[in-house]
């Protein structure tokens, strides 16, 4: 069944949609009443542009499976494209909600699975400029993943953009403290300092990326222009 499944995903992505229709409608015939039957009839009906059934085939599949993090994420994407924001949000978080954990177990893999849809709908969020949404998205996602760095420069980002600057900045010092090594932190905190006037502090942090990665060329190219910003 995984690799039919894998076989009507590839299918959809290049748009091989009368091929995709047969496995599709097969799985439908096989397992009516399975969650991703549903979702992937959702697929199909999105990559054709009938966005009515496609909710329809969604809100089947969470039906079925309220914790289905693909059908909640796709639902979730739709409802942000026609402006039912907080309807979009709603129907993720009880997807997340609806995961099941037995006590003391931190069912690392299936928070990462959530992490990574947290961090989807969250960069959405982003995208149509609504930060207070976005940064509690990367917060969560920072949460159930927090081997993954990335999450917290983005954090950070969508703190800047809502004006919070001084816990931008305090959440890239703290990562940086964490993982020293990881250079985009630096980076990322090297431009806080230069959009606020504070070229030196942000020399300090471009310097310090070269040192460690000397082929490091964004550090080279921000130090390049911080160079010039000082010579206007």
């Amino acid at each position: 069944m995984q690799g039919r499944d894998r076989e009507i995903q590839d299918l959809l992505s290049r748009r091989e949609f009368q091929k995709a229709d047969v496995l599709i409608q097969q799985r439908m015939q096989e397992q009516p009443n399975s969650a991703d039957s549903h979702y992937f009839v959702g697929m199909f009906h999105y990559f054709q542009g009938q966005l009515g059934k496609t909710v329809e085939s969604l809100k089947r599949a969470l039906a079925i499976d309220p914790h289905h993090t693909d059908a909640a994420i796709c639902l979730s994407v739709l409802f942000n494209d026609v402006g039912k924001y907080d309807e979009a949000r709603r129907v993720f978080e009880l997807a997340n909600q609806s995961v099941s954990r037995k006590p003391g177990d931190p069912n690392t893999e299936v928070d990462k699975k959530f992490a990574v849809k947290h961090l989807e709908l969250a960069d959405l969020y982003f995208r149509y400029r609504r930060y207070d949404e976005a940064i509690d998205e990367y917060a969560t996602a920072a949460g159930l993943d927090p081997m993954t760095p990335e999450i917290r420069i983005r954090l950070a980002k969508a703190y800047a953009k809502k004006g919070f600057l001084s816990r931008a900045m305090q959440e890239l010092q703290s990562l940086k403290r964490e993982r020293p090594d990881y250079t985009p932190a630096s980076l990322q905190l090297g431009l806080l300092h230069y959009s606020q006037g504070n070229v030196l502090d942000a020399e300090l942090e471009w310097e310090m990326v070269a040192r460690q990665d000397p082929g490091n060329r964004e550090a080279i190219a921000y130090l390049e222009m911080a160079k010039r910003a000082r010579k206007g």
